[in-house]
């Protein structure tokens, strides 16, 4: 009966556990009679949102108006259920532990995976606990599976743990601190992006244009290129308009190839023929069809203009 009631709390009820005893805390998507509840009980001052700003949702609105009516601070943090979180939103997540008042909540929707990784990392970051011990806060017990997009987070603590490895350093605060605000790059999903076809880009109406990409692969992992658009790694171009709404997509990069680290590779992509003449805006970056566009995870894409005329 125990581990039954324990089910119902996971995936149907709070998920509510302690992390740090008197510190930190998680829970699934709180309402707002949860957090006056968490308040009473725990002195939570600071609800740490990992779904990000989702105005005008209800669920975001109702915890809005709940932090704001009892006073405790609400922070919102992008984290993601199924790819690695960006450097940029690891380094915010770093910055509220930094300089909250605690004791804090850490939720997401579930409270299982991106909660899961959000209290992992407080583990490692204030602590004393193992490794071992701390990656345990991304596991069943809590709901969360290794399947599926979700083991994406796994590979988070993946990273860190072959760092170590290979730099041929243990595990403490200071090393795993240094390691998130200055190692950690989103596993394969580092890249430096080179325009080769000259600029200002040129097309005329009506004809397809060439575009050649140098990618160089700045992650501590290879890229594998695969022939079929389902898996492996391309790269993309995105096209928008002068009022902002994208019009195509292509890729390029359908074979199979593997780029090792510090290596490079140079592709043609081939954007459709444009029938409207004027400016329009391209973002150049890559994909991992199984995971994520590589500036969901803080690498930094390429935009350049591409001016139509017709000359006819």
């Amino acid at each position: 009966m125990p581990v039954l009631v324990e089910f119902v709390q996971i995936f149907f009820g709070t998920n509510f556990h302690t992390v740090v005893p008197g510190r930190v805390y998680r829970c699934a998507q709180p309402s707002p009679q949860t957090i006056e509840q968490m308040v009473a009980s725990h002195g939570i001052r600071t609800v740490v949102n990992l779904r990000g700003c989702c105005n005008p949702f209800p669920w975001y609105l109702d915890e809005a108006r709940a932090t704001a009516r009892l006073d405790i601070c609400q922070e919102d943090i992008c984290f993601s259920a199924g790819r690695l979180p960006s450097a940029t939103e690891l380094r915010h997540l770093i910055e509220v532990l930094d300089r909250c008042d605690y004791p804090l909540v850490l939720h997401c929707r579930r409270g299982a995976d991106r909660t899961g990784l959000a209290a992992a990392v407080v583990l490692l970051l204030q602590s004393e606990v193992s490794f071992d011990a701390a990656a345990r806060q991304l596991g069943v017990r809590y709901g969360h599976v290794r399947l599926g997009r979700p083991a994406h987070l796994d590979d988070f603590l993946d990273l860190y743990s072959d760092w170590l490895r290979t730099q041929g350093k243990t595990h403490a605060r200071a090393v795993f601190r240094h390691w998130a605000l200055h190692e950690y790059g989103a596993g394969a999903c580092r890249a430096d992006l080179e325009i080769l076809t000259p600029v200002p880009l040129r097309a005329k109406v009506g004809e397809p244009t060439a575009l050649q990409v140098r990618a160089r692969n700045r992650s501590a992992r290879p890229w594998r290129f695969r022939p079929t658009m389902n898996a492996g790694f391309h790269v993309g171009v995105h096209v928008w308009d002068i009022e902002d709404r994208q019009i195509v997509m292509v890729k390029s990069g359908l074979r199979d190839a593997e780029v090792k680290p510090g290596e490079s590779i140079e592709l043609t992509v081939v954007l459709p023929a444009l029938e409207r003449p004027g400016r329009y805006r391209l973002m150049v970056d890559l994909a991992d069809e199984q995971h994520c566009w590589f500036f969901q995870t803080g690498s930094e894409p390429l935009e350049e203009e591409l001016i139509v005329k017709d000359e006819g």
